[in-house]
């Protein structure tokens, strides 16, 4: 019975240290305050000038050149 008694109060030194730990852990090398993170902004290329390109007509191939 004595046994028990010692092995129960020894498992909980060790989950308090470990608790204690941990926290002091977290307190010290966590950052203080997390900043938000700001919206990204939309990525800038031809197709934000109003969509696709406007349409053309398609160039004469080599062997329909005029006579």
């Amino acid at each position: 019975m004595k046994r028990i008694l010692q092995t129960a109060a020894i498992a909980a030194i060790a989950a308090t240290a470990s608790w204690a730990t941990r926290r002091w852990l977290d307190a010290r090398y966590a950052p203080a305050q997390i900043a938000p993170k700001l919206p990204r902004k939309p990525v800038e290329n031809w197709e934000n000038e109003g969509g696709a390109l406007a349409p053309h007509p398609a160039g004469l191939e080599t062997s329909q050149v005029p006579r």
